[in-house]
């Protein structure tokens, strides 16, 4: 209960309202300060949580607020550090009054060169806290040297020079506005922020030049308490000279200290000199010539020499030190350029020429400047809609560089207006342009929700440049999102286009367009779909036709060999005879058409080869005339054993009762009247007056004859076969056969009679006529069949009451039902629906 209590008082706002905490490891100090020892890290993004570090005794670790997200950096100091050292005990009170004033110093100090102060400080029995602006690290931890392998941020020449002219303001802000001497610039007292800006802090030991009374400050000689942490006490090592010489203060003082900072950044943190914390050392080296200024380049020589220097007189203020060489680069002009202080007063014209130039600028400036720095001034610039052209560009040119996770924390947001905004068409352009990038560092939901409009609204665009552009990109599209979206989106928008364009460079990059589509649509599609959306072509431009003729050409390697029989080949012929084409082109689309029609020849005979060689498999494989075969045609082994040897192939007919007419009808008549078989008496339909023996007999679509040589239906379509008149025995027709016409009265249905079967015996005679059209050559080709066979008997039949005939209008095998046939023959006129005409987009 008493650690609970505890922990509720020394509970402060800033820890209330703030989710502190970073996805780092943790960072200690290169000095001698006590704290967590400093895991070097990389330099993390600055869209993520940064590794806490420390600032002499200050522990800085990142915060999200919890309601509105906004990003600080929170200063934490926790006094039992100062218990744990006998050494500090007696000093204590200093300290904690010197971490005070410097954040009081922060708080009350304002400028853009200045660290920010986002929360005051709170004071708990176990803490100092405050919140400032997101930070990335410090001055100190980013220069690399032996002692740190990996600095924090990474610094290039363009980004130190661009850091030491913020200084220059905040100095300026300090000697003119506060009338102050910072009196401690050092590499730990300035920070750089989550935008890659340099910030002047370590405000605790600030010296005004005057004091309350309007009167110069006196004058106090600094010493160093070997007691005390170094981070509360002034650096020797970056103090000016006078300080142990002159013993005065000038705002001067803070340029010699300058300069040392600036020698330390280009020597790997090391100053100039090391006094050692004593004013003996400061005085020997008063006036020394800069040591290894040979490895330095000439301007920044130069502008040592005029920076460390025994008088303060001789040193340039903060308002001139910008007008040195060192500082002249082209990166430089760049960045002062972009401030947001002074593009702002910029003309629109300037703003053009400025985003035009920076394209040819950005590869000079490092990866985390270009991040930092330079993508956030153009993200705010692009509220002004007529400088997105030249904008855009830039901001891809540095998001090629981006983690997907950055792309979509720092540049999407900002794109995703545009992604529906079509005028001016220069920024579609620019986007279409840069579309493959986008779509890879976004993920795939997103961009078909945010970034596929674009395309959409592009392919209705009122210009041909942008239609164009939005056709090229398709293709890229199609082989990288769902293709669900690809045929009922995509597909059809770019057949709007195909439709309604009558510009000819957009038809031909809209066929074009077809062309790449074509792998990735299916059979279907392409039948169904770009067919006839093909066949609806009237140009007759040979750009056109040709463009044409390669998605028709793609299309027929693809569909089947029916599709290319009977739609693309009757397209490519009616094309080809396009008056415009010359004879290369003509002769372009003979060879497509050889080709494809060599195609269909192919598939065709091999397909009717395999159909032969199935059905001659099928019928030395037992499909035989067994009296005990079921409806599906299936033997048991007994039967097919006991009958295998006196059994014909018998054709394909419908049975009843697991009977077929081999079995019952034709084989009884085609026997010796000898035997005379039990059958079922046909039924006898009288017309006329006449009585004619009617078989009802179903369509069979096809038939297997005997092939013997004896059999008139093995002999080939179309042999003349005389019809002889054939006398047969009495018991031929047997009384049961004959009906009267009073007996008419229970005709029935042919179908629902018991079926029959023919079975063509080798014994039968040239005595009947073999059925019309009916052919043996493929067993695939059904043929309607002609079953009119008849037979008239010579003499009268005397066991009979009457002579029975056969009726001129029906046969014994004439079918029962007329088969219906669609096509000229056809009774039946197609209708409007079945000749309605096909919408490929439907």
């Amino acid at each position: 209960m008493l650690a609970a209590a505890t922990s509720f008082f020394s509970r402060t706002a800033i820890s209330q309202s703030y989710n502190i905490g970073s996805s780092g490891s943790g960072s200690g100090s290169r000095s001698s300060t006590p704290g967590p020892s400093r895991t070097p890290s990389t330099q993390l993004p600055v869209t993520s949580h940064t590794p806490s570090f420390h600032v002499g005794l200050w522990r800085v670790q990142s915060a999200t607020h919890k309601v509105t997200n906004k990003r600080v950096s929170v200063w934490l100091f926790e006094k039992k550090v100062l218990d744990g050292d006998k050494s500090m005990a007696s000093g204590r009170d200093r300290v904690i009054d010197a971490l005070k004033a410097e954040a009081s110093a922060l708080g009350r100090l304002r400028h853009p060169s200045i660290l920010e102060m986002v929360e005051p400080l709170e004071e708990t029995r176990s803490e100092l806290i405050f919140a400032t602006e997101p930070l990335l690290s410090s001055l100190y931890l980013s220069i690399p040297s032996p002692t740190l392998s990996t600095p924090l941020v990474e610094l290039d020449e363009v980004e130190i020079q661009k850091g030491i002219l913020q200084l220059c303001k905040g100095l300026t802000f300090l000697h003119t506005s506060g009338r102050l001497i910072h009196s401690n610039i050092n590499p730990e007292t300035i920070l750089i922020n989550s935008s890659g800006d340099w910030k002047l802090s370590g405000l605790g030991l600030t010296i005004p030049l005057s004091g309350p009374d309007g009167k110069p400050t006196r004058w106090t000689s600094p010493m160093h308490d070997r007691y005390m942490p170094t981070y509360v006490q002034r650096s020797f090592d970056f103090m000016a000279p006078e300080y142990a010489l002159d013993e005065r203060l000038v705002t001067a003082s803070d340029m010699y200290s300058l300069g040392c900072l600036i020698y330390a950044a280009h020597s790997k943190g090391n100053p100039p000199f090391k006094n050692h914390n004593n004013l003996s050392s400061l005085r020997d080296n008063a006036g020394r010539a800069l040591p290894n200024m040979e490895r330095f380049d000439p301007d920044l020589r130069g502008l040592l020499t005029s920076m460390v220097t025994r008088h303060s007189h001789e040193r340039p203020t903060p308002e001139a030190l910008p007008t040195y060489p060192f500082f002249s680069s082209l990166p430089i002009s760049t960045l002062n350029f972009l401030d947001r202080s002074t593009f702002a007063s910029k003309s629109r014209e300037e703003k053009i020429t400025f985003m035009k130039g920076l394209t040819g600028v950005l590869e000079r400036f490092s990866e985390g400047l270009r991040t930092r720095k330079i993508l956030p001034s153009l993200l705010e610039e692009m509220k002004d809609t007529h400088l997105l052209p030249y904008i855009l560009p830039n901001v891809f040119a540095i998001s090629t560089s981006l983690s997907s996770g950055q792309f979509a924390s720092l540049v999407l947001p900002s794109l995703k207006p545009l992604f529906a905004v079509k005028d001016p068409p220069q920024n579609m352009l620019t986007l279409l342009e840069n579309i493959a990038l986008i779509q890879s560092k976004t993920d795939k939901g997103v961009f078909r929700e945010h970034v596929l409009p674009l395309v959409y609204n592009a392919l209705e665009s009122e210009h041909a440049v942008v239609q164009e552009r939005a056709l090229k990109v398709v293709p890229d599209l199609c082989e990288t999102i769902d293709y669900a979206e690809v045929q009922g989106v995509l597909f059809p928008r770019v057949a709007v286009v195909f439709t309604g364009t009558r510009i000819l460079s957009v038809k031909v990059t809209t066929l074009q367009t077809f062309l790449a589509m074509v792998k990735t649509l299916d059979q279907t599609s392409l039948t169904q779909k770009l067919v006839p959306l093909l066949s609806k072509i009237r140009t007759k431009e040979p750009a056109v036709m040709l463009a044409t003729l390669a998605v028709q050409e793609a299309m027929g390697l693809k569909v089947d060999r029916e599709a290319v029989a009977t739609l693309v080949l009757p397209q490519l012929w009616t094309m080809s005879m396009g008056p415009l084409l010359n004879i290369d082109q003509f002769q372009r689309f003979m060879s497509v058409i050889r080709k494809l029609g060599e195609r269909v020849e192919r598939e065709h005979n091999q397909h009717l080869r395999d159909s032969q060689r199935i059905e001659d498999r099928s019928g030395t494989n037992g499909i035989v005339s067994v009296p005990n075969a079921g409806l599906s045609g299936s033997l048991d082994f007994e039967s097919l054993v006991a009958g295998a040897q006196n059994t014909a192939v018998k054709p394909d007919s419908i049975l009843e009762n697991g009977k077929g007419w081999d079995d019952d009808v034709w084989g009884s008549i085609f026997n010796s009247a000898s035997e005379p078989p039990a059958i079922q008496s046909p039924t006898l339909q009288p017309q006329h007056g006449t009585q004619s023996l009617t078989q009802s007999l179903p369509s069979s679509p096809r038939m297997q004859p005997n092939t013997s040589s004896n059999s008139v239906l093995s002999r080939p379509m179309g042999s003349a076969v005389a019809t002889p008149k054939i006398a047969p025995p009495t018991s031929f027709y047997p009384s049961t056969m004959i009906t009267t016409p009073s007996q008419t009265s229970n005709w029935t249905h042919p179908h629902a009679s018991q079926s029959t079967a023919i079975s063509a015996q080798q014994s039968l005679q040239a005595s009947v006529i073999p059925p019309p059209g009916f052919s043996s050559q493929h067993p695939f080709q059904p043929q309607r069949p002609n079953y009119n066979i008849n037979f008239t008997p010579s003499l009268p039949l005397t066991s009979t009451p009457a002579q029975v005939t056969p009726a001129p209008s029906m046969s014994l095998l004439s079918p029962s039902v007329p088969v219906q046939q669609w096509g000229a023959a056809s009774n039946k006129k197609p209708t409007k629906d079945d000749l309605r005409d096909f919408d490929p987009l439907g």
